[in-house]
């Protein structure tokens, strides 16, 4: 590593996991790659985030920034605020209940080096475990190139946590949403996939601890009142550029994803059989919503057949 290296920007948003804030950054310690400055943006944490973090500050070998937000103003606009003061070439993300892989950053900044120079987001897999360890699920890592597309859909990058973007990608999509309660992730990529290509790592460098299920996704009443429509209005005017029907088919996921992966698992069958029957109205034409459209109808018999079925082949399939 030389300082010719492109120094890398970590933002940590956090708020009240002073514990898990300081096993992130113990991952971040622990990276390969040396030109780093880390900032911190605590929103508003009962205890400031700064007294948690006063034990490493002798040992930790990186810049490390903390910036407190007076009052909670949620993870997008903690987020912004580490995006504004910021400094590095490149971007990269630690949600405070994620770990970093030794190697993450140095295999993204590599994978931009031989990268052509309009790839402007560089992703890994993630690992998602439950509060024993235990290995829930791997993500793909494999859509590349131009995935505007493919994102209009779903979310095929993931996590903030497993992305790394060029500052310059980051300055022509703009800040994040702060309206949105979620899906900001996945709205921020469709911005910079318009004008970058996206490449991935297939390797699962990034391990998050879903176990608690704290997250904003949980609250299935923003979901439905505030982040569905939110997107279904900003984002159906650039699938109309790709024709009706494709406009059609991303409203139509729009609807499946509230339908079938939040509103399913929490066993709120009734609204799950809404979107997904508004799905199946919107594009008749996706083989997958005419089977969690049947699970739904047949409500928490139908899910637990489903969810022993899906155990039985993953683990055949190990």
């Amino acid at each position: 590593m030389t300082d010719r290296s492109p120094l890398v920007s970590v933002v940590v948003p956090t708020y009240n996991r002073p514990e898990r804030l300081v096993r992130s950054l113990e991952s971040v310690a622990e990276q390969t790659y040396e030109r780093l400055e880390i900032v911190v943006v605590d929103d508003g944490s009962e205890t400031p985030a700064e007294a948690a973090l006063e034990p490493l500050r002798g040992d930790f070998p990186h810049e490390l920034v903390v910036i407190r937000h007076d009052e909670n103003r949620g993870a997008n606009a903690a987020r912004n605020t580490g995006l504004s003061a910021a400094s590095g070439e490149f971007l990269a993300f630690l949600d405070d209940d994620d770990e970093w892989a030794p190697s993450k950053v140095a295999r993204q900044v590599e994978t931009f080096r031989r990268a052509p120079d309009d790839v402007g987001l560089v992703y890994t897999a993630l690992r998602i475990v439950d509060d024993e360890g235990t290995v829930v699920r791997t993500t793909d890592a494999s859509a590349a190139g131009d995935v505007t597309r493919t994102l209009l859909c779903r979310n095929v990058i993931g996590s903030f946590s497993c992305v790394m973007v060029r500052a310059a990608a980051a300055a022509d999509a703009g800040p994040l949403d702060e309206a949105f309660p979620s899906w900001q992730d996945l709205d921020w990529y469709i911005r910079i996939s318009e004008n970058w290509r996206v490449r991935p790592i297939a390797d699962p460098l990034v391990t998050n601890h879903a176990g608690g299920h704290d997250r904003i996704t949980d609250d299935l009443e923003s979901l439905v009142g505030e982040t569905y429509p939110r997107f279904v209005r900003k984002h159906r005017p650039r699938a109309a550029t790709y024709g009706r029907v494709f406009e059609r088919k991303v409203c139509g996921w729009a609807a499946f994803r509230v339908g079938a992966w939040y509103a399913l698992p929490a066993g709120r069958y009734g609204t799950a059989r809404r979107f997904l029957r508004r799905a199946l109205a919107l594009y008749p034409l996706e083989p997958q919503f005419f089977l969690y459209a049947a699970i739904a109808a047949g409500g928490e018999p139908a899910q637990s057949a489903f969810e022993r079925t899906k155990r039985t082949v993953l683990r055949d399939r190990s």
